[in-house]
């Protein structure tokens, strides 16, 4: 569904707190596909074979990787990205272990999946992970068979962006992980 709003109109942003709380009344049960981003609850686009295969295989190659390191690997959760008005929910995420009352904070790398979300993946929360400082910023560009590597956060961009396509191989900067780019696409 798609909905329109008049840019006259007064908007109130929701919050982190409000998208709890929505959840504690069953306004939202954690079986709805949204996530909280500037202020907006914004639909996740379902997974296509591509996106679930690239997926799977990050993850295998992900988990040897965080548990050696003494991290964690998160997929498809909650980042704390330290903004009270934005609660993403990315692919993939290396973080360091949180309590069981937190979501995941300061994360070493993040990865989507990009299909039909392509735009806001390289827009809205490319702008969010850098805002947040978070390093690495992975981004699978599925028709492309190409992976967009955001890094060097500065502000609200990351100022190194490369393009790899599936001959190249990725090394990640802030954890031990080698990805085969012919291995997601």
């Amino acid at each position: 569904m798609v909905t329109r709003v008049d840019a006259a109109l007064p908007i109130r942003a929701l919050t982190v707190t409000d998208v709890y709380a929505m959840l504690d009344a069953g306004i939202l049960s954690e079986d709805d596909h949204v996530e909280l981003l500037d202020g907006v609850l914004v639909e996740m686009s379902p997974q296509g074979p591509p996106h679930a295969y690239a997926l799977r295989e990050l993850t295998m190659l992900g988990a040897p990787v965080a548990a050696a390191a003494g991290l964690r690997l998160t997929i498809q959760g909650p980042l704390d990205v330290g903004s009270p008005v934005t609660l993403p929910e990315p692919d993939f995420a290396i973080v360091p272990v949180t309590p069981i009352d937190r979501h995941p904070s300061g994360a070493l790398l993040v990865a989507e999946m990009g299909n039909t979300s392509l735009a806001m993946d390289l827009g809205l929360k490319a702008q969010i992970y850098a805002e947040a400082a978070i390093p690495e910023y992975w981004v699978l560009d599925v028709k492309r068979r190409e992976v967009v590597v955001h890094r060097e956060p500065a502000g609200s961009a990351y100022t190194d962006v490369h393009r790899f396509g599936g001959g190249q191989t990725i090394t990640a900067v802030a954890v031990d992980l080698v990805v085969p780019v012919a291995s997601l696409v």
